[in-house]
């Protein structure tokens, strides 16, 4: 059962479809594809009102564009949005000239379909990795005042395992600081190991991601974690991947929707606004 008095975490989703993620399915092919983001988003936004919880969604700027009607829904029911980009191209495969562009576009899309102020943003596989941390400073340009992109962890497809595992204030290439509020990751036997959500929360028991999300929070800080609408929805298409993505993307999807809901009654959860409002200066 829940303490009322425990610390408030930071709850996210990382708002796209299916295929959008899976970096051989390039945005040119995407409209070949079944959507399935209108019943997964109604799915999402139903758990969280069950489970009193309010998040902030990193809108994809395809799906703004596509889906305006589902962006108006997520602000109606009282979550705060962020930005994930346009294309969900990582940072590192993109020109810093493609970047600024992209970042602009998603951005308006949102502000001007809800008129919300967008302070954050995370990036496609969280891709602000040691080479691509110019990016940081083209946020700061686009009046951004917070990422959530780095994962301290060692994995083959992004992290810096050497950066800070709490909020922190993060120098940039060119001077600047910029807020980064890391996903969740525990310390164990000096390795940082990641507990904050997505194929994590699938793959490893539950009762290993509690105990390390109860570990940060004994030490304490708060945690920031992560879903995709995809991963409640066990039925969406299977296709032909190369293995390393597929093991992770399909399994255990079945899991999902019932961890969540114990999730939601285990800890205390807020947007990241209000989680870091004092460290974002809201």
């Amino acid at each position: 059962m829940k303490d009322e008095n425990q610390t408030t975490n930071a709850f996210s989703v990382d708002f796209e479809d299916w295929f959008q993620c899976l970096e051989v399915i390039p945005l040119s092919q995407w409209d070949n594809y079944e959507y399935r983001i209108e019943n997964n988003a109604h799915g999402i936004l139903d758990l969280l009102d069950e489970g009193n919880v309010k998040a902030t969604f990193f809108i994809l700027g395809h799906i703004a564009e596509k889906f305006p009607h589902l962006i108006k829904e997520i602000d109606k029911r009282g979550h705060v949005l962020g930005t994930h980009g346009y294309s969900h191209k990582q940072v590192f495969k993109q020109s810093k000239s493609e970047y600024s562009e992209e970042l602009k576009k998603s951005i308006g899309l949102v502000t001007d379909i809800t008129g919300q102020r967008i302070y954050g943003y995370r990036a496609p596989i969280f891709s602000i990795v040691a080479e691509s941390l110019w990016a940081l400073d083209i946020m700061l340009e686009q009046g951004l005042i917070y990422d959530s992109s780095i994962f301290p962890v060692l994995n083959y497809r992004y992290g810096i395992v050497s950066d800070k595992r709490y909020v922190h204030n993060l120098d940039t290439p060119n001077g600047q600081s910029i807020v980064e509020i890391p996903i969740a990751a525990s310390r164990y036997l000096g390795m940082n190991f990641p507990v904050g959500g997505g194929a994590y929360l699938r793959i490893l028991p539950y009762c290993v991601t509690k105990a390390g999300l109860k570990s940060i929070n004994k030490e304490g800080q708060p945690f920031t974690f992560y879903i995709h609408p995809w991963e409640i929805d066990p039925n969406h298409p299977k296709i032909d991947l190369p293995f390393r993505i597929s093991a992770t993307h399909y399994f255990n999807l079945n899991s999902t929707y019932k961890r969540l809901k114990k999730l939601f009654s285990d800890f205390k959860f807020a947007p990241i606004e209000t989680t870091y409002s004092q460290q974002l200066g809201l």
